[in-house]
């Protein structure tokens, strides 16, 4: 019996610190439309309406497809219900500048300014505990 004890009682330990590395998230992806084509380049942050301190964030690929990071690549956003930014700026001409570039300037905003802060873009989504796609049309 003490035997099968000392065996049980870090099994248990390993698995109750496995179960503790719950962040509450859940996948996110989908799409996002501008005047009812995919939108490319923008970037997209959800933020947490309950806990705004860890949002999720991405950018939509040359398709407007984007998936969601919070702590590592792509795993997802809170689940919850979030308020959505998003926006995007006209690409320059020429080849693309490295990151820490200082002379980096973007272009002009081609998204509608209100869809940019959480006040006025009147985007909502809710993340459940599932694989969660959400598409958003922005209009003018």
């Amino acid at each position: 019996m003490i035997c099968t004890f000392r065996y049980f009682l870090p099994l248990s330990i390993l698995l109750t610190g496995c179960a503790g590395d719950d962040r509450g998230l859940a996948p996110v992806s989908g799409t996002v439309f501008f005047k009812g084509k995919p939108l490319p380049n923008a970037g997209i942050i959800f933020t947490p309406d309950q806990d705004n301190t860890r949002v999720g964030v991405g950018s939509t690929d040359k398709d407007g497809k984007y998936k969601l990071t919070s702590f590592q690549i792509n795993d997802g956003a809170k689940i919850g219900r979030h308020t959505v930014t998003i926006r995007a700026y006209e690409v320059p001409d020429g080849p693309p500048k490295a990151a820490d570039d200082i002379t980096n300037v973007t272009g002009k905003m081609i998204t509608p300014f209100k869809y940019a802060r959480p006040e006025t873009s009147g985007l909502t989504a809710d993340v459940a505990r599932k694989n969660n796609v959400i598409d958003f049309e922005l209009t003018e």
